[in-house]
C-alpha cells in the first residue's frame, strides 16, 4: 500500500522493448496538476531534472519515461511557485525580530503585547516595533500617553501596519525635538491634540524625524531579517516576489543572502526615486541591464511614491475628503516632475513600480506612462502600479491601452475596520463602494498581477485568492461583503499570483506555468482549490514548495526525502 507523498525509489518502470526511461531526480504523481499552460492545463505528473522540469502529462506517461525518487500526491494540487509582486520581505523580517504587534484584534490586546515587550528588555534600551493596526484606534490616532502609561522613561516608536504612520511615547518625541512648535515637514503630518502639541501619530515623511535617532540596525540583523522573511515565503508556497521599496542597506543584505546561498527565490528590487518615507532614495543602484540576466536577484526596477494613505488622508483624490479639512490629499511629486521622470526611467529600460491608492494618484501614474509612451515609443518595460484603492472608472480601459499591470492586494477588498471606520466616513459609501475594483479592470482588458504588501498584511497568498473570490473576511470573523460585482474568478487569481506575476518580472519564460523547460519551482497544496468552496481556500495548508527542484519548504508533518 503506498502512503500519499511517500519517497519510492523506482528501479524499473516498465519491462519490454522501449526505450530505456531517462533519469530523474524527481517526479511528482498522481497529483492534480494545474499547469497554467493553456495547451496542457492538466496534468498527473511532473518529472523535475537538473532543476528544470522535464515532462508533463499522466501518470502513465511521465513514469513509463522517466525513473528516479518519487512523491506520490494523492490528488494533492501542483501550481507553479506563487509570485508575489509587491511585498517588503527585509521590512517584515525585521519585525518578526523586534517587537511584533501585528494580529492584534483590539487596543487592550496591542498595548498588553507593547508591555510585554517592555518587560523583556533592559531599561535604557529603545522599545522598536511595528505592525499595529490603524483601525484599532480612534481617526487612526492612538495616543502617546497609552504608551507613556507602559514605560515613560523609555523612548518607544512602534510603525504601523501600512508603512505610512508611525505611534511615539512622549520620550521619542522629546528626544527628537518634537514639541508643539515644530512645524510638519514637508510630505509629513505630526498629528496634534487639541492644545496643539504632538498626539503621538507621524504620518508619512514625519516618521523620519524620530527614524533619525532610533539605533540603527546591523548588517548582521539586516541579512538575518531578509534570510527569514525569504523561508517564510517559501513556507507560503512563494518562489518570486518583487521587494516593493529596497534601501541601500537592504540591498546589501539581499547581496549577502544570495552569496552565502541562502536566496530560494527569484527577486526583483524596486529602487526608490521618490519617497515620503525614511529613506534617501539612491538612484545609482538601478541596473536595466539586469534584465533577461537570468540571475536570482535583478535590480531594474524603480519605485515610485505617487501618494499617501486614505487612513492619513494623504491618498491622491479627485474630490475632495469628506471631513474638516476637506482637502484632497497629496501629491509626493508634483504630476509634471513625475511624469518627467518616468519619461527618464523609461528611455532608460527600466520599470516604473508606482505606489498609487487614490484615484487622483493613478491617473497620474497613467499620465506619466502615457507621456513615456508619447516620448519614447511602446517598450517592453512592464510599468505596474500597486494599492490601487480607487480608481475613476474612466481610468479602468487604459491600463489596457497603456499596458500597464494593475497590481492589486486583494486581501485588503473586504469590509475590514480601516474600511467601515476610517474610510468610510472619510470619503463616504459611493466611493467606498467602488474599493480595489479587480473585476472591473479584468472587464475593461487589464492584465492582473498581486502581492501581499507584507508585512502590512498576511504575507500567505490563499486567503487573499479567497477574499478575491468572496469580497468577504477569508477568517469569517468580519461580516459583511465589499461590492461583490468586483469578485473574480478562482483562475484569474491563479494566473495573478503564478502567470501574469512571471509576466510582470520578465521571467516568463523561466517561471509562472508547468512546462518542459520551465524552472522546476513549484508549489503543493493539500487539496484542490477547484473542488473546494471558494470559503474553504484561506485555510489550505501548503504541502511542499520546490525552488529549482529543490523542497525548500515541507509541511512538518510530510515525511523527509
Amino acid at each position: 500500500m503506498r502512503t500519499p507523498l511517500a519517497l519510492l525509489a523506482v528501479a524499473a518502470l516498465l519491462p519490454g522493448c522501449g526505450p530505456a526511461p531517462q533519469p530523474a531526480d524527481l517526479i511528482l504523481s498522481a497529483g492534480r496538476v494545474y499547469t497554467l499552460d493553456e495547451s496542457e492545463p492538466w496534468a498527473e505528473a511532473v518529472a523535475i531534472r537538473g532543476g528544470h522540469i522535464a515532462a508533463v502529462g499522466t501518470d502513465e506517461e511521465v513514469l513509463s519515461r522517466f525513473r528516479g525518487q518519487v512523491f506520490e500526491l494523492g490528488g494533492r494540487m501542483v501550481l507553479p511557485g506563487f509570485h508575489d509582486a509587491h511585498v517588503h520581505p527585509t521590512f517584515g523580517g525585521i519585525q518578526l525580530m523586534q517587537c511584533d504587534l501585528s494580529g492584534s484584534a483590539s487596543a487592550v490586546a496591542l498595548t498588553a503585547l507593547v508591555a510585554g515587550c517592555d518587560a523583556a528588555l533592559p531599561q535604557g534600551d529603545w522599545l522598536v516595533g511595528g505592525g499595529w493596526e490603524l483601525s484599532l484606534f480612534p481617526d487612526a490616532n492612538p495616543s502617546k500617553d497609552l504608551l507613556d502609561a507602559i514605560n515613560a522613561d523609555r523612548p518607544i516608536f512602534l510603525r504601523g501596519a501600512d508603512g505610512h504612520s508611525s505611534w511615539a511615547n512622549s520620550k521619542a518625541l522629546a528626544l527628537a525635538g518634537i514639541d508643539a512648535e515644530t512645524p510638519n515637514p514637508p510630505q509629513g503630518i505630526i498629528e496634534r491634540d487639541e492644545n496643539g502639541a504632538p498626539s503621538g501619530t507621524l504620518r508619512e515623511s514625519a516618521q523620519g524625524l524620530v527614524e533619525a535617532i532610533v539605533p540603527p540596525l546591523t548588517a548582521e540583523d539586516r541579512l538575518e531579517a531578509t534570510r527569514q522573511a525569504v523561508a517564510l515565503a517559501n513556507q507560503f508556497g512563494i518562489t518570486s516576489m518583487i521587494d516593493a521599496a529596497t534601501s541601500t542597506d537592504e540591498w546589501t543584505a539581499w547581496q549577502g543572502l544570495d552569496a552565502a546561498g541562502g536566496l530560494t527565490a527569484r527577486v526583483v528590487l524596486s529602487i526608490p526615486v521618490s519617497s515620503p518615507l525614511t529613506w534617501t532614495p539612491d538612484e545609482s543602484l538601478i541596473r536595466p541591464e539586469d534584465r533577461g540576466s537570468g540571475q536570482r536577484l535583478r535590480r531594474d526596477a524603480a519605485k515610485l511614491f505617487v501618494d499617501g494613505v486614505l487612513e492619513g488622508e494623504t491618498a491622491a483624490l479627485l474630490e475632495p475628503y469628506l471631513g474638516e479639512g476637506g482637502g484632497t490629499g497629496m501629491l509626493i511629486l508634483p504630476a509634471d516632475e513625475l511624469a518627467a521622470r518616468v519619461v527618464a526611467l523609461d528611455a532608460q529600460g527600466v520599470q516604473a513600480h508606482f505606489h498609487a491608492i487614490g484615484d487622483r494618484a493613478v491617473r497620474v501614474a497613467l499620465d506619466a506612462v502615457e507621456q513615456a509612451i508619447e516620448h519614447n515609443g511602446p517598450s517592453d518595460n512592464r510599468h505596474h502600479i500597486s494599492h490601487l484603492q480607487l480608481i475613476d472608472p474612466t481610468d479602468y480601459p487604459r491600463f489596457a491601452a497603456l499596458n500597464v499591470t494593475a497590481n492589486f492586494q486583494p486581501l485588503w477588498a473586504y469590509p475590514d475596520g480601516y474600511i467601515t471606520d476610517i474610510n468610510l466616513p472619510a470619503i463616504g459609501a459611493e466611493r467606498v463602494e467602488g474599493m480595489y475594483p479587480i473585476g472591473s479592470l479584468e472587464r475593461a482588458g487589464a492584465r492582473i498581477a498581486a502581492g501581499s504588501d507584507w508585512s502590512v498584511s498576511s504575507l500567505n497568498p490563499l486567503p487573499a485568492i479567497e477574499t478575491a473570490l468572496t469580497r468577504q473576511d477569508a477568517t469569517g470573523e468580519i461580516e459583511g461583503t465589499l461590492n461583490a460585482n468586483e469578485a473574480v474568478s478562482l483562475d484569474t487569481m491563479l494566473r495573478a499570483y503564478t502567470a501574469n506575476g512571471a509576466w510582470l518580472m520578465h521571467q516568463e519564460d523561466e517561471t509562472g506555468v508547468i512546462k518542459p523547460g520551465m524552472a522546476a519551482d513549484l508549489v503543493v497544496l493539500e487539496k484542490d482549490l477547484f473542488s473546494i468552496a471558494a470559503e474553504e481556500i484561506g485555510e489550505v495548508a501548503v504541502t511542499m514548495t520546490l525552488f529549482e527542484g529543490a523542497i525548500v519548504y515541507r509541511r512538518p508533518s510530510q515525511p523527509q526525502p
